[in-house]
């Protein structure tokens, strides 16, 4: 007995499984900046919004338009979603203030220990990966547009990364805010609601 005690001090241990990357490992650089001016981008979007006279629009959306709305409740869960996105703002001159595109289908799904999301249709399509992060969720992901085959991944190309925070804003609804996007808009809100 003591002999096969002693052979068992001598086997390397077995390695400790490693917790999943948190957002905060994960985000580059420019975008964790992107992130932390979240709620300017809101202002600044609002900002630009009512200097165009789009006031009656913002206030239309409700809770998607106010950065201080959540509901209570968990994550999504894995399934078939709506989702329409509002561009907010404009970052480039002669830009429109406020778009918003078609209702489309979109997704949550699992891939291994990842909550991913994914919007495969529209002419800017999006995917990518959502870490818990206390009552919001930190979406890392990227864009790729309407006539690109495949989705692009998060942190291969600077351009086409995106960076947000997703919130539960109803019982089957919520609202991925994506701060500064690298084309067109000050902020991109998409809302997702379930079937």
């Amino acid at each position: 007995m003591r002999a096969a005690v002693a052979l068992l001090l001598l086997l390397p241990a077995a390695p400790a499984l490693a917790d999943p990357p948190s957002w905060r490992q994960a985000i580059t650089e420019p975008d964790r900046k992107r992130l932390s001016l979240l709620w300017k981008a809101w202002s600044e979007a609002k900002t630009q919004v009512a200097a165009a006279r789009r006031t009656a629009e913002w206030a239309a959306l409700g809770d998607l338009a106010d950065p201080a709305a959540h509901a209570e409740g968990g994550p999504p869960v894995p399934g078939n979603y709506r989702c329409r996105t509002v561009k907010l703002g404009s970052r480039n001159p002669g830009m429109p203030v406020w778009v918003m595109s078609a209702t489309t289908p979109c997704r949550f799904e699992i891939a291994g220990d990842e909550l991913r999301f994914v919007a495969p249709l529209g002419a800017q399509r999006t995917a990518g990966r959502l870490y818990d992060d206390g009552d919001r969720m930190v979406y890392l992901g990227a864009v790729s547009l309407g006539s690109e085959s495949g989705l692009f991944a998060y942190a291969r190309d600077a351009e086409r990364d995106q960076v947000g925070v997703l919130h539960r804003i109803g019982p089957k609804r919520w609202r991925l805010e994506l701060p500064y996007p690298k084309w067109e808009s000050t902020l991109d809100v998409i809302e997702i609601t379930s079937p």
